[in-house]
Parts: structure tokens; sequence; C-alpha cells
């Protein structure tokens, strides 16, 4: 009885020795494993944020300086005119000045002057300059903020543009821009809502706040905010030296009850850097999320590590083969109108609205057009032949029209074309000859020769809209002032034609006799 017992007591320690060490061990490894990732995954997910908030605020930084490069330039431009044809014509000034501030987005006033500071504005007035603390005496771009533009009274950022001579300094462009127009692309409203921002210099000084009142974004300077403050990420010596080499930087700092996640990128404007002082709660809730998603995958791990990681690797292995297959099919289909081969709305509204919003201020022609009768041809000829006619007009029309132009079906027999970079009034006649002629001579089918006609709208932009949206609207309404002539021809869009919309005529009313064809 004492063997048998002794026996099954050292089954029982050969079991243990055989199953509990190892099952001891791999739990020792995976609580180890499970700590060590959490703490790594919590330094991830911050470095990660940071990262994301960092970016991001270097994008806000960056659109910054493209508002006021866009009003440097324009004075860049002025300032060299000014310099050929000399500056001794002050009379001209206006209209320089006024016509600087119709071409430059959001500035509110434009002042031309002589060296010492005797000049015009926009306006017209004549003014002196010389004892305004923008005055700018030196042969250099400078940019300020002022709270009072000491002519119209109100606040403004002022971009000074030296007219430079040969003998130096001969006058001053002073552009006066809005700071509200010129700071709208600093989302306020990201990060909960609870964001400020500020634009300092490589001193600290605070030039410019907005957004969420903080005690790091008002005040004079941003190293007397910090007096107090709880720093970490960096030290306040490493701030400062950043900040005077316009380093890019990410920091936390608490003083009181408030604890901000503060971010610096610079504009390169002056020495310029924007500073977003965002909520340390906002922050923290994000890290947290992340974080949860990773106690997820920690429990599924430790629940099955060897099994999941088998199944991930051939599901990923799956996924990447079925997916590398649909996506290059999606890539070259996503942006297609299968039917005609051209741009499908969506990719012709995208396309469009970007090049009118990277190159603001060119002149361009869009076209909307769609095909008289077409429901007819579709009623009399099948509606095969009336694909073959959209199909056909595809083609002839990418073989007719630069390949950087847009051309795009938007839907059933409705038309966009949009012509790039269009540099004279004579231009404009020309395209809309050639848009009539080509469906003079447009032709459809393989044994019945179809001669199809079409209404066309014309928009010249950026007279008539800025955006694409705008356009189609204009063009609309152009387009259904040609079916309500007589079809088969093109009208450009005015103002004159705003009411246009409540006398629409149907596709299917017969041309008229005296229809005016461009």
């Amino acid at each position: 009885m004492g063997s048998k017992k002794k026996k099954q007591q050292n089954q029982n320690k050969g079991l243990f020795v055989q199953w509990g060490v190892p099952v001891t061990v791999l739990v020792i490894v995976i609580i180890f494993l499970i700590s060590n990732f959490t703490i790594t995954s919590r330094d991830s997910a911050e470095e990660t944020i940071n990262k994301l908030l960092t970016s991001e605020v270097e994008s806000y930084a960056a659109a910054v300086k493209n508002e006021f490069a866009s009003i440097t330039g324009s004075a860049q431009g002025a300032a060299a005119i000014l310099k050929n044809k000399g500056v001794n014509d002050k009379e001209s000034w206006v209209g320089y000045a006024d016509a600087l501030k119709n071409s430059a987005s959001g500035v509110n006033l434009v002042a031309i002057t002589d060296a010492s500071g005797d000049g015009y504005i926009s306006s017209g007035e004549r003014v002196n300059l010389s004892q305004a603390g923008y005055f700018n005496s030196n042969n250099s771009i400078k940019y300020q903020y002022i709270s009072d533009d000491g002519i119209t009274g109100s606040e403004a950022f002022v971009c000074s543009v030296p007219i430079a001579g040969e003998s130096g300094l001969e006058g001053m462009i002073y552009m006066f821009g809005n700071p509200t127009v010129l700071t709208s692309v600093l989302p306020i409203n990201n990060y909960g809502g609870g964001v400020g921002y500020s634009f300092i210099n490589s001193n600290g000084d605070i030039i410019y706040s907005l957004g969420s009142p903080s005690t790091f974004t008002g005040g004079d300077n941003l190293f007397t905010n910090l007096d107090g403050a709880s720093v970490s990420g960096l030290t306040i010596a490493q701030i400062k030296l950043r900040a005077e080499k316009q380093n890019r930087m990410l920091f936390y700092a608490t003083k009181g009850t408030e604890s901000k996640t503060l971010v610096l990128a610079p504009v390169s404007v002056d020495g310029w850097q924007v500073m977003a002082a965002i909520n340390q709660k906002y922050v923290d809730n994000v890290v947290y999320s992340e974080m949860k998603n990773a106690r997820k995958m920690i429990t599924n791990l430790a629940i099955a590590i060897g099994i999941f990681l088998l199944f991930l690797v051939a599901n990923a292995i799956i996924n990447k083969i079925k997916y590398g297959e649909e996506s290059k099919d999606l890539a070259d289909k996503a942006d297609t109108d299968l039917l005609t081969e051209l741009n499908n709305k969506i990719a012709t509204e995208r396309k469009i609205q970007e090049w009118m919003t990277e190159n603001p201020g060119v002149q361009c022609l869009m076209f909307l057009f769609d095909i008289d009768n077409f429901k007819k041809i579709n009623d009399t000829m099948g509606h095969a032949f009336g694909d073959e006619v959209l199909r056909t007009l595809g083609h002839q029309l990418r073989n007719e029209f630069r390949v950087t132009d847009i051309i795009g079906r938007l839907g059933g027999d409705e038309f966009v074309l949009f012509l790039k970079g269009i540099k004279s009034d004579d231009q404009l006649q020309r395209e809309g000859e050639r848009i009539t002629t080509f469906f003079h001579q447009f032709r459809a089918g393989d044994y019945v020769k179809y001669s199809a006609t079409a209404s066309i709208g014309g928009v010249v932009v950026p007279r008539d809209a800025t955006n694409f949206q705008d356009a189609y609207k204009a063009a609309d309404i152009a387009l259904y002032e040609a079916k309500r002539r007589g079809k088969n021809q093109l009208v450009f869009y005015s103002k004159d034609l705003a009411n246009v919309e409540s006398i629409r005529v149907s596709d299917e009313v017969e041309p008229l006799e005296d229809y005016r064809r461009i």
C-alpha cells in the first residue's frame, strides 16, 4: 500500500515535471510578454499619436505658408513691374493697388508708397505710413501682425514687399491680409474642439492667437507662459533652442489645472511657427483607444496564440493574394466610365475640383453638354445604338482634345469637358468654335451614320465660378438656355441667365429654325 502510494506520488511528480513546469514557465513567460507588450504598446501608441499630431500641425503650417506665399507672390510681381516702369508716376499706383487687392485672396487693403512712406491705398486715398508701426524702410520682405492698420482701424497681417531700384529702395507695397481668412486653414474644431493656436517667433513671442483660449497660447511670450509649468518630452532649454532654429517639436505642459500637448511647426515666414495647444485629455483618450485594441489582441494571443498565428499567417497570405488581384482591377476601373472609357462622375468632379483648388486664378473653360433628343435615339434606333453613340463620342472626344484636359461622363448622355489654362479671350472663342464644329462633324454608327448634335453650356473659370459645384450650376443654366434657344448650339453663362431655371424646356422640344450657333 505504501509502495503504491509512493508510486502514485512519483507519477504525479513526473506529470508535474512534464506538464506543470512547462505550463508554469509558459504562464510566467506569457505574463512577462503581456506586461512588456503592454508597456511597449503604450509607448508605440504614444509615439504614433505624436507623429500623427506633428504631421498634421506641419500640414497646417504649410497651408498657412501657402496663404502668405500667395500674397507675397502677387506683391513681388507688382514690385517687379513698378521697378521696370519706375516709381515716379504715383497716380498709377492706385490702379496697381486695386488690382492687387482684387487678385489676392484674403487681402482687404493694399498700399503702395515711396521709400519715405508717402503713397496711395487701393481705394484711391493718399496716405503716409512713415509713422506706422509696420513701416518698412529695409530692402527686404517683412511680415507683421497689427491690431489696427492705422487706415481702416482693422486688424491685419501686413506683408511689406520692397520695390528695389538700382540705387536701392524706391518704394514699398503693403498687403493687408485678413487674419480670419489667412488662418482659416487652421481647424479649430479638431481634437475634440478644444484646440488653440498661436503664431510665435524664434524668441517665443506670441504674435497672434485663435481658437480655444489657453494659458500657453495667450499672453506675450511662450517661455513666460511656461514658467512654473511642469514640462515633459523636452526641457525648457531644448524648447528654446528648437524655437531659435525653427525646428518642429512636441512636448507636454501642465500649469494649474490645465494640461496640454503643445505641437510646433515652422511656417517659414519671418521665423514664425504655428503652435497648437491640444487638450491632454483628448490625446490620452486616443492613446487609450489604441491600447484597448492592443489589449484585445493580447487576450486573443494568450488564449490560442499558436492557432491564431497560423490562422493569421494563412489568412494574411490569402487576403494579400486576393486583395492584390482585386485592388489592381479596382484601381484601373475606379475612375473610369466603362461605356465611354472617360472619367466617371466621381472622378470628373474630384479631378476638376482638385485642379481648381491647386491653380486658383488660372483661367479655364468648362463645357457641360448632352446629346439632343437622345431619348428619341434610344426609342427609334434601340438602346444598343444609343450606347454606340455614347461610346463613339467618348472615343472622338479623347482624340480631339488634349490628354491633360479633363473629359468625363456624368451619367446618361451628360458630359463635361474641362479645358485648362485658357490664356486669352481669343482662345476662349476658338475653343467655343472648336466644340461646336466637333458636334457639327460628329458621326456615329458602323452601318448607319447618325449625326448627333448637342446642347452645350460654357463657363469661364474663375470669372463665373471658383469651385466645381458653382461651375456646374452655371454651366447647367447655360446648357438649358441652349435648349431653350433651339438646341444644337453653345451658350456661355452670364448673369443675365440667372433666372433661366424657371423657364427650362423639355429635351423633347423640336429645334427652332433660327437658333444661334457660336
